[in-house]
């Protein structure tokens, strides 16, 4: 069975991830599953401080079920608490899960958002999508934004976009950024236009090639291809504050250091405007 899991810890910020997730398993046909940790120091405790036995990450969990089955009617719904550190907790709980979603907290207009340690590390370290939600974005019917980088395998990070995109009947919008390289004598010449021209049809090709199998796999969802001539995380910035999602991805093969998030999702989770998914991919 399809299942959504979600972490949370009774903030404010986990609440309102746990209505994102309840909203994302009912359009996904799937369970949502509500995980709290109760292993050492897994969240801030009451300021009274918690007794031994307390109750209070099961509450919780209880209180993030109802938000979650508020904002989706008919939403089935599974509550477990788990006696690990909150990091080992939620990837175990999410193994076998087709998501993970947290919460993040705005730190104001200009400096974002801040996913904290804990969820920089799930993220860092999980083999499923891990969706970080924040309040921003347009919202559905908007579409879903993902940027993709042609020169390595984009596949999962493609079906895991236009499969979300189906499942709320919104479009895709692709961005990918690309460069031109030219030497010339002194740095601060410009390129040859034409050679500008030859590049970006270059990229533009690359993109459609990549695209066409999804287009035809998805031909119910409208597909837009957007090209960007520089670094692509001020592109993808700007594009959030118009669409429902952002995906991004995580590469864990090929590289020194696999548990690594790259600048451009590391923008994302910190300064995108909307939701933000990162998939891992070799």
């Amino acid at each position: 069975m399809n299942e959504v899991v979600v972490g949370v810890d009774g903030s404010e910020e986990s609440t309102r991830a746990a209505r994102w997730a309840g909203r994302e398993a009912a359009a996904r046909g799937a369970v949502l599953r509500i995980v709290a940790a109760a292993g050492p120091w897994a969240a801030p405790a009451p300021e009274s401080g918690p007794a031994p036995g307390s109750p209070w990450p099961r509450e919780n969990t209880r209180a993030a079920a109802q938000a979650a089955q508020d904002a989706a009617d008919g939403l089935a719904v599974q509550e477990e608490v788990v006696g690990e550190r909150p990091v080992k907790a939620l990837l175990t709980a999410a193994r076998e899960a087709d998501m993970l979603v947290l919460g993040s907290r705005a730190l104001g207009p200009v400096t974002g958002f801040v996913l904290g340690s804990v969820g920089l590390s799930v993220v860092a370290h999980a083999t499923l999508p891990v969706v970080a939600v924040r309040d921003g974005g347009a919202g559905a019917p908007a579409p879903v934004l993902v940027g993709v980088d042609v020169t390595h395998d984009c596949d999962p990070v493609l079906g895991f976009a236009y499969e979300t995109a189906r499942q709320h009947g919104v479009g895709i919008r692709v961005l990918h950024a690309w460069s031109i390289q030219h030497q010339y004598a002194y740095p601060s010449a410009l390129p040859d236009p034409a050679a500008v021209d030859r590049a970006e049809a270059q990229a533009g090709r690359a993109v459609e090639e990549v695209l066409e199998p999804w287009r035809q796999r998805y031909q119910d969802v409208e597909t837009r291809a957007v090209l960007a001539l520089g670094a692509a995380a001020p592109f993808l910035l700007d594009e959030s504050s118009s669409a429902a999602l952002l995906v991004t991805g995580r590469r864990t093969r090929g590289h020194p250091f696999p548990t690594r998030i790259g600048p451009v999702t590391h923008a994302a989770l910190h300064h995108a405007a909307c939701p933000v998914a990162v998939v891992p991919h070799r």
